[in-house]
């Protein structure tokens, strides 16, 4: 099994073993089927092997996320009437007990537009008000935008491509999406192993075990730890108290962290109050420690995100 990241997917060709990819570095992959799971993109890769044409027009949502002192504004998720834009602005708390206001709802044309805008934001704090009275604005700690991928038909596209066998989409994933996904992914697996005629491993884990939080650990499991290997007891990010063995672990495990949002994603290093203002140096060190280069080959989440442009004399 070998990974491809960060290659761009430029013509898709189908083969008598199933499809050869082109990207455009140049360099290309095979394989016996294809899942194009490419979000906003879904359409542009669909469109390269099937006759029926798909159009995904961005739709973009902007946020803002506050701090956990502020998390008992909204104790449940609150959702307002939604429109035909959506399931509009809700305030809620996330999984780490930080509250969040969003999403707007604005259809644009730049598939890459994941800016955040005033008008943006003001309308989703304004409006998230109407729900929980006003907001602590001096408590925002972020704010970002993603996109919806909305297909132009009002509706998922899931499946095999009637006119390309071993082609399957995923297009068209907006809201709820982020629920869906997981039915989706055992439809699919369910799909494609069909097609290929694939057979149950027997002693396959799908089990991936989560990285132990330093934080939820009670102090005579912190003690055990820190005995075991002095690196649990260096608290790299004092916000989230998220320590060094934990970042190691992160870029050691298979298909580890090599960015900077690689290390939060895993851990939340970076993701408290002060937004990495104190820990990104620290992460960096260890990144480059970990994987054997100078940490000016490093980025936030990938390519054209550069941190460091040199050492400072």
């Amino acid at each position: 099994m070998s990974f491809t990241f960060n290659a761009e997917a430029t013509a898709i060709e189908k083969t008598d073993g199933g499809w050869l990819l082109r990207f455009a570095d140049g360099t290309s992959e095979t394989a016996h089927a294809v899942v194009n799971a490419a979000g906003v993109w879904a359409d542009t890769i669909n469109n390269m092997v099937s006759a029926r044409k798909l159009h995904i027009i961005p739709r973009k949502g902007e946020y803002c996320l506050f701090d956990r002192t502020v998390s008992a504004l909204a104790p449940m998720t609150i959702f307002q009437t939604p429109t035909a834009m959506g399931k509009g602005v809700l305030v809620t708390q996330t999984v780490d007990g930080n509250l969040l206001a969003g999403p707007t709802a604005v259809d644009i044309g730049d598939k890459a537009d994941t800016d955040t805008t005033a008008a943006g934001l003001d309308y989703a704090l304004q409006t998230a008000a109407r729900s929980v009275g006003p907001l602590p604005t001096r408590q925002i700690i972020t704010s970002f935008a993603g996109l919806r991928a909305h297909l132009e038909t009002d509706d998922f596209v899931v499946g095999e491509a009637d006119d390309a066998p071993g082609f399957f989409n995923a297009a068209g994933i907006e809201s709820p999406g982020l629920t869906s996904a997981p039915a989706i992914g055992e439809a699919l697996a369910r799909l494609v192993s069909e097609r290929l005629g694939a057979k149950e491993k027997p002693d396959f884990d799908p089990v991936r075990h989560g990285i132990p939080k330093f934080r939820e650990m009670t102090n005579d499991e912190r003690a055990k730890r820190i005995a075991e290997n002095s690196a649990w007891g260096r608290v790299v990010c004092r916000c989230e108290t998220v320590t060094e063995a934990e970042i190691v672990e992160a870029i050691r495990r298979p298909l580890g962290a090599t960015t900077l949002d690689g290390v939060k994603r895993r851990t939340r290093a970076g993701m408290g109050r002060c937004q990495s203002g104190f820990c990104t140096t620290r992460v960096l060190d260890i990144l480059a420690r970990e994987l054997g280069v100078e940490p000016e080959t490093l980025t936030k989440h990938g390519a054209a995100s550069e941190i460091l442009t040199g050492e400072r004399t």
